[in-house]
């Protein structure tokens, strides 16, 4: 017997907000990688060694970017997408099940950075546990409010 949501028409705002949102994110992630590491919470690679003719001339060594960082700015962009287009069809359910499925996501990046990065970015874990409270929030709100 399949679950049954009982789910009433939502305001469609609130997804399509949400869905701009991750789109920007990931968009962040793919142009500008080295700056959404800090963002995000995590510390830039190890910069792999240089010659010695660099370091003669005082040139840093500063960490980069791994190119992991553009497959999760894909993620977030295809979240998003996803929101909006099961949003625009008018699939409420899908979009709560999605929604309730992304925040896993939030957890599970607040327990990465968390175990990862270290004392200077610890407490971006919390805003990321955060946002996993808030959207599964919204999800169990959108699955049960109106329901009989």
């Amino acid at each position: 017997m399949p679950i049954e949501f009982n789910m009433i028409s939502r305001p469609a705002i609130t997804t399509y907000f949400i869905g701009a949102g991750s789109i920007a994110l990931g968009l962040h992630c793919i142009l500008r990688p080295k700056q959404e590491y800090a963002r995000f919470g995590l510390p830039l690679e190890p910069a792999p060694r240089r010659s010695s003719r660099s370091q003669k001339h005082g040139i840093p060594d500063e960490g980069q970017p791994s190119p992991l960082i553009h497959l999760k700015g894909i993620r977030e962009a295809t979240y998003g997408l996803a929101l909006i287009t099961l949003q625009y069809l008018g699939q409420d359910e899908a979009v709560t099940v999605l929604n309730g499925i992304i925040s896993l996501a939030g957890l599970g990046d607040g327990i990465v950075i968390w175990l990862y990065g270290g004392n200077k970015y610890r407490k971006k874990a919390f805003e990321h546990v955060g946002a996993f409270v808030a959207l599964s929030g919204w999800s169990l709100w959108r699955a049960f409010y109106g329901r009989r």
